[in-house]
């Protein structure tokens, strides 16, 4: 009976050494799966600088943008980038061809002014707070340097100093802009 007995014995103590085997490396599998898995996780939800979408003011927009490069001399010499970069504004920003309408050809026409004549000017061109097209009324709106800004509606266009809004809610990280069709004066 022994003799039976041994074979069998033997047979379980290999059997259980497989086992153990089995489970350890099942063990150490498992183990290896699940740290992969959450340091993949953990990478992929880093964030790295370059797939940001970092938010443009109103300087970088106007910086950025080629039909704004007489308005972009003006702000540069008069030191009102960093002005533009802050506060929330409302901008009524001539392009090229507002210039260009307006009989003004180059920067230096505006900064060969006197004095804060060019800051002047830009803060003419701004108002306080951010107003969206849609809440734009006929009436007064102050500009940032004390003056009356006019709004009327012309057909379905909001008119300022009787320059047309061609291009409405430009969004900036600081406020928005409304491209007119024509330099604001106070005429």
């Amino acid at each position: 009976m022994q003799e039976t007995l041994f074979p069998l014995v033997l047979q379980k103590i290999t059997i259980s050494k497989a086992m153990k085997k089995n489970s350890f490396v099942w063990r150490y599998g498992a183990f290896f799966l699940s740290t992969l898995i959450a340091l993949s996780l953990f990478s992929s939800c880093s964030d790295k600088d370059a797939d940001l979408v970092k938010p443009k003011t109103i300087t970088d927009v106007i910086l950025q943008n080629n039909d704004f490069t007489i308005f972009r001399e003006i702000v540069a010499s008069s030191k009102m980038s960093d002005a533009l970069r802050t506060e929330n504004l409302t901008l009524f920003a001539p392009n090229d061809a507002a210039f260009r309408r307006s009989g003004i050809t180059s920067a230096s026409v505006i900064t060969s002014l006197p004095g804060d004549s060019a800051q002047s000017f830009i803060l003419y061109h701004l108002h306080k707070g951010r107003v969206e097209y849609s809440a734009l009324k006929a009436g007064n709106l102050e500009a940032l340097n004390g003056q009356n800004l006019v709004l009327s509606k012309r057909d379905s266009t909001i008119v300022v100093n009787k320059a047309d809004i061609i291009l409405k809610d430009v969004n900036a990280d600081n406020g928005i802009i409304h491209v007119i069709d024509r330099v604001l004066t106070a005429k």
